[in-house]
């Protein structure tokens, strides 16, 4: 196993949320939280005798979805490829930096950056939650966060430019955040969207804003632990034929 360097680490971190922080990418999590608090407004101006808890619960799953998809998918991706784009990541790779350092360095801060951005729209939409219920939403929005940033260093090590990267995202953002969103609609896209990590995200906090006591039924648990096992091993194996540059 490979040793990590902590000074290496945090310098990788520094360099990634920097990036993060940048007007390109700061404006996906800013986005979010907007998006929350406008589907709050329009649930609260057709509803009838208030805003229900429900239809809070269905803003916060919105703006957590979001968060997560655009977040830990585009702007990982595009993150990498523009590194590629300014010969930055080819200079990392030649140096003493490992495949593992860079790894972690680029996964923490957009893990934090969802993270921080799914815990500021708790409030937005007006959903009140316990201890149990906040404990359940982080540990979920975790490990979406995890899957959708492992997916984003996929995406981003086939992505030579940051057009690239926006074109071949396109479709796993629209199946992992729409998918979701409009499963409500139809029975169809309801079962397709129980097998997503995205779709497990959304009904745990639809089953938190209800007050259910079992907030993450076990196939739930077991489809996230699936689809996270499946996205390392995918990135593994494309990482040890390609490295993070597959030109």
């Amino acid at each position: 196993m490979k040793t990590i360097h902590m000074h290496k680490l945090n310098a990788i971190m520094e360099m990634k949320l920097k990036a993060l922080l940048s007007k390109n990418f700061i404006i996906m999590p800013v986005f979010a939280v907007g998006f929350t608090f406008v589907m709050k407004l329009v649930y609260g101006s057709v509803s009838e005798g208030g805003l229900s808890d429900l239809l809070k619960g269905l803003a916060l799953s919105f703006g957590a979805l979001m968060s997560a998809t655009m977040t830990g998918i585009y702007c990982v991706s595009a993150a990498l490829a523009e590194e590629k784009e300014k010969h930055t990541l080819r200079v990392l790779m030649t140096s003493s930096v490992n495949g593992l350092e860079f790894f972690l360095g680029s996964l923490i801060p957009v893990v934090g950056m969802i993270l921080l951005t799914n815990i500021v729209i708790v409030p937005v939409s007006g959903l009140s939650m316990d201890a149990a219920q906040w404990a359940v939403y982080l540990g979920v929005s975790f490990l979406c966060a995890v899957t959708c940033a492992v997916i984003g260093m996929i995406f981003g090590i086939f992505s030579r430019n940051q057009v690239t990267a926006s074109t071949i995202t396109t479709p796993a953002l629209l199946i992992f955040m729409m998918l979701p969103i409009f499963a409500n609609l139809n029975e169809t896209l309801a079962k397709i969207s129980d097998f997503l990590f995205t779709g497990v995200m959304q009904q745990t906090v639809i089953h938190i804003a209800n007050g259910d006591a079992q907030m993450v039924p076990g196939t739930s648990i077991a489809v996230m632990a699936a689809e996270i096992a499946a996205a390392v091993l995918c990135f593994l194996v494309i990482y040890r034929k390609n490295g993070y540059d597959a030109d």
